[in-house]
């Protein structure tokens, strides 16, 4: 910048207003946009520094002069910071003037000279930030080193102040800064810039059609990213964006216009989870994911889901034939549509239920792998127990069954098999439930009459299936409970004693915690008599 330095001479001491006028233009129509716009912006918070300090040095030396009390406090008043009829601040507003005719590629330089000024002058010249804001208006369109220098000056003079002054306009500023944020990495200070654009979009004037395309850029991008497999950029700044339109317009009332918007809001969330899976874990999500899939879900409707189903094709294919990357989109599908399922409608279940018989099988185990196995199945618990009750009806026989052929070599621990076949028995009614409970009762009668190393195999297996059976008193129908009873007394009576001890302690528990009033009576008093008959007293 060293040629500009008698520039930026005369514009932070010169008291003639027409040649001020003039240098200001020459420096705006002269930048060559190789040069650096944060030392344009560095020159114009300098010369405002220097306008400052001079007008209070001239402030201070003319209320030196001899007056009386009244005539000091008008002073005082009438001339405090720059006052109006002063020439710094007749030739602040020269600047200024110049910067606001400026047009085309002089309005860069124009903006960031503005820039600086209205750092330098914040609280002492309220006319700098609007031509800042017109300026910024101009020259954010045009490349996007302008726009690094509007998030610099906005950070520093306030976000909100400068969101208010562009959220009313026709959307340029806020598409061009989308755009920047979004686009290629190292251009802008990306927590600087969403800091900025969540301010733009919370503000009271933005307009809806701005917000959409705000997320039409963030999915776009999303994708792109998905699809040429090089890595995400910026995640953490489209989830926060993403998070302040889901809490501007989808954390109230419904309203029937954001409905085309939901999908691609949702879907943005799915395209960025692969990133979130690989910089943060499953486990430990940013806080912003987890409050934009809050809101994502409290706002869901199944109206509007098919649309979801339409943006990734992906969520139907085998799973051997989906990549790494998009399995990813698949899994936070999963589990999305799990905290969903009270709202959904039984044939977008049913379609839920296709998704997640895919991924429910051991080979999911070796590929995609141990999470979305986990996911599928917790899915399908969750249609199991919505209010739905003719799709569980429909699904339970078929899980059931699947459950325990997959215990316990391909995946299902026993833990998972008591909650799943529970669940299964639970949905269904009268004799429906009751071929369920034999079909695991004639199971667990499988593992019996052998000895050695099998036979300690057998009877662990025996065990946990006679476990699953006891949870299961919680879960058929009141009519059935006696005739379970009745099964499960004549295979303990026979039984060794620690699997005998492992059954009932598991009842009692059952009775204590989870049976319901209309069963609990009748539990109590068969383990109290089952103890009685069963179990030497001397043991006990």
């Amino acid at each position: 910048m060293n040629e500009y330095r008698a520039s930026a001479r005369i514009l932070a001491t010169g008291t003639a207003i027409n040649i001020v006028a003039e240098v200001a233009r020459d420096l705006f129509e002269h930048w060559q946009p190789a040069e650096s716009l944060h030392a344009v912006m560095h020159l114009g918070q300098y010369i405002g520094t220097t306008r400052v300090r001079r007008a209070l040095a001239a402030q201070q030396q003319d209320a030196l002069m001899p007056r009386n009390i009244v005539d000091s406090a008008a002073h005082w008043a009438a001339t405090r910071l720059m006052p109006g009829s002063a020439p710094d601040t007749l030739a602040v507003q020269a600047m200024l003037r110049a910067a606001d005719d400026t047009r085309g590629q002089a309005c860069v330089p124009a903006l960031a000279f503005v820039g600086g000024l209205a750092v330098a002058l914040d609280n002492v010249s309220s006319r700098a930030v609007p031509v800042f804001a017109d300026l910024a208006h101009k020259a954010c369109t045009t490349t996007p080193e302008a726009v690094g220098v509007y998030v610099e000056v906005a950070a520093q003079l306030g976000y909100r102040k400068i969101a208010e002054l562009l959220a009313g306009r026709d959307g340029s500023v806020l598409n061009a800064l989308a755009g920047a944020v979004f686009g290629e990495p190292g251009v802008l200070d990306l927590d600087k810039a969403c800091d900025l654009l969540t301010e733009i979009i919370h503000a009271r004037t933005t307009s809806f059609a701005d917000a959409r395309r705000v997320v039409y850029v963030i999915h776009g991008r999303a994708i792109s990213q998905l699809l040429l497999g090089n890595g995400f950029v910026g995640t953490l700044a489209m989830l926060r964006v993403l998070e302040s339109i889901l809490q501007r317009y989808f954390s109230g009332s419904r309203d029937p216009s954001l409905d085309d918007l939901w999908p691609v809001v949702t879907d943005s969330l799915a395209v960025l989870y692969p990133s979130i899976l690989h910089e943060f874990g499953r486990d430990s999500p940013p806080d912003a994911f987890r409050s934009a899939c809050s809101l994502a879900i409290s706002y869901t409707d199944g109206s509007h889901v098919d649309a979801l189903f339409a943006c990734q094709p992906c969520l139907f294919s085998a799973p051997g034939d989906v990549g790494m990357v998009r399995a990813g989109v698949v899994l936070f599908y999963l589990d999305f549509f799990e905290h969903s399922v009270p709202k959904l409608s039984a044939p977008l279940l049913s379609r839920l239920v296709a998704l997640a018989a895919r991924y429910v099988g051991s080979d999911v185990l070796v590929y995609p792998g141990p999470m979305w196995f986990e996911s599928a199945h917790a899915l399908i618990l969750a249609v199991l127990e919505s209010d739905t009750r003719h799709i569980a009806v429909e699904i339970a026989p078929w899980y059931s069954d699947l459950v325990l052929d997959m215990y316990p070599d391909q995946g299902i621990s026993a833990d998972l098999l008591r909650i799943s076949y529970t669940a299964a028995v639970r949905a269904i009614p009268g004799h429906a439930a009751w071929d369920r409970v034999l079909v695991l009762l004639r199971r667990a009668d499988h593992y019996t009459g052998s000895g050695g190393m099998r036979g300690e195999i057998y009877a662990v297996r025996r065990r946990e299936l006679l476990l699953v059976a006891a949870e299961l008193l919680t879960a058929v129908p009141a009519e059935l409970l006696p005739q379970l009873m009745f099964e499960l007394r004549s295979r303990l009576v026979d039984e060794k004693w620690s699997i005998k001890r492992a059954v009932v302690d598991h009842c009692q528990d059952l009775v204590l915690v989870r049976a319901d009033v209309v069963r609990k009576p009748a539990l109590s008093m068969w383990i109290w008599q089952l103890r009685a008959d069963i179990f030497d007293t001397s043991k006990l």
